[in-house]
């Protein structure tokens, strides 16, 4: 690729980031932060506010009240406590500088300018979000940079994708160094060097003081591990290799978050703080059980996940009770579809769009699986149909959007040049994207009508 083909692609990408900092922003703007926001009717409060932010400001607030790490026992008081603490611990920066610049310009309250900053911070979280997927993509992708540039703008623009990194939430940074592991993973299998397994275990420990639930990222990076020596023909070499790459990989991550298991597992008896999170957060909360003594089937809980999340998956706001227009999910789902039409057109065809990269499409589909398996987990356990779980593999959901929309406008001709796609499709991808974040842009804005479960009504 010449020089001035790639400072164009280069500029791709800063107009993407730049697209999705303008749409998070103002989407931050927008959305109420407590019961005094004069903007908003008072009804509206607290149905457009965003999910569990207060108790994410509650964390940041003892931390800078006690400083000491909050002890979960009242899922009332703060059900957060249970998380690790590196984002909450990133946003007192944020959080101090905004209660100094309420009090110098004389906000309505101190409260809004600290959630205005800490929702800044989360925001620049979300663009650094952005920057790994297209870097993972262009590893997927193997250095094409308009494949990567469409996964990176899916993630910029989806519409519960950036709405969600408006607001005060670790969701940003658990996706950010997932990404960043899933990334070193791949360097991992392609050279299995004690560098790489150091640097990956590093990025797994950071990970796992964001959110316990990249645990999975373990498995991904003992996977890549294995592949790495696949070139070693001395099986009793092979063996040696793997386990000094797994061990320094756990080792460094055990450096890193260490003694966070172990305070967990003397505070509740579980490195994970899982066991106590179940036992308290299911006081007062939707389980399955609560749904099967009212008479739904399993079979009827299953599809009610699967509705959920794929209402969730393009948009569903505020406290899961916002939704976009029926004709927004429509134009979601039909171009999921043809996403998903592309990729088997591709498979079928030969044309495979993972030949560039095959190790680094086999890890960021295996977290891909681990992710889907967690939601599908913890939606056995709580009804959480909220597929905003599930962007923490927004890397390789991205990658498969575009894979999908890549192949499906390739004809597979001899001779053809399949380095591009026409440039009707390449504008409808934008188009699509543009009108449904304008759309969420929209109905997220102060005033706005409160829209209700699509076609049946509020």
């Amino acid at each position: 690729m010449s020089g001035q083909a790639s400072k164009r692609n280069t500029s791709g990408l800063w107009l993407i980031i730049a697209a999705y900092v303008v749409c998070a922003s103002l989407t931050a703007w927008f959305m109420p932060w407590s019961a005094d926001d004069g903007r908003w009717p008072v009804a509206l409060r607290a149905k457009y506010s965003p999910p569990d932010e207060g108790a994410h400001l509650g964390y940041i607030d003892y931390l800078i009240t006690n400083r000491a790490l909050p002890v979960f026992d009242d899922p009332d008081a703060n059900y957060e406590a249970h998380q690790p603490p590196l984002y909450y611990i990133s946003c007192i920066p944020a959080y101090l500088l905004g209660g100094g610049v309420a009090a110098v310009l004389g906000l309505h309250s101190t409260h809004e300018g600290i959630v205005r900053s800490v929702r800044a911070w989360s925001v620049v979280i979300g663009a650094a979000v952005i920057w790994a997927v297209y870097a993972l993509a262009l590893g997927m992708f193997g250095n094409d940079r308009p494949k990567a540039l469409l996964a990176a703008g899916f993630a910029a623009l989806l519409p519960m994708h950036f709405v969600n990194l408006a607001g005060v939430t670790n969701d940003g940074l658990a996706e950010l160094t997932v990404t960043l592991c899933i990334i070193w993973a791949c360097k991992l299998a392609s050279e299995v060097s004690d560098r790489n397994a150091l640097v990956l275990g590093l990025l797994v420990g950071l990970a796992m003081l964001v959110k316990s639930s990249a645990l999975f990222i373990f498995f991904v990076a003992g996977v890549a591990a294995i592949l790495g020596t696949r070139h070693l023909e001395d099986e009793g070499q092979r063996l040696k290799r793997i386990a000094r790459g797994i061990g320094l990989t756990v080792a460094a991550a055990l450096v890193v978050c260490g003694w966070w298991w172990v305070r967990n597992q003397i505070l509740y008896g579980d490195p994970l703080a899982h066991r106590v999170f179940v036992e308290l957060f299911s006081v007062d909360r939707a389980t399955p059980e609560w749904f099967f003594e009212r008479g739904l089937s399993g079979v009827g809980y299953v599809l009610m996940i699967f509705w959920g999340t794929a209402l969730s998956f393009w948009g569903v706001f505020g406290q899961a009770n916002v939704y976009l227009p029926g004709y927004g999910y429509l134009v979601g789902w039909a171009f999921g579809l043809l996403a998903i039409t592309g990729l088997v057109r591709a498979t079928r065809s030969r044309r495979s769009f993972w030949a560039a990269a095959p190790l680094c499409w086999l890890l960021a589909c295996l977290g891909l699986a681990f992710v889907l398996a967690f939601y599908l987990r913890f939606n056995m356990i709580f009804y959480q149909v909220q597929a905003r779980y599930l962007f923490t593999a927004i890397g390789p959901l991205a990658a498969l959007f575009a894979a999908g929309w890549w192949s499906l406008w390739q004809s597979g001709k001899a001779g053809e040049d399949k380095s591009s796609i026409s440039k009707t499709a390449w504008t409808l991808w934008w188009v699509v994207l543009g009108l449904l974040a304008i759309m969420a842009l929209w109905y997220l804005r102060p005033g706005a009508p409160v829209l209700g479960l699509p076609w049946l009504g509020t």
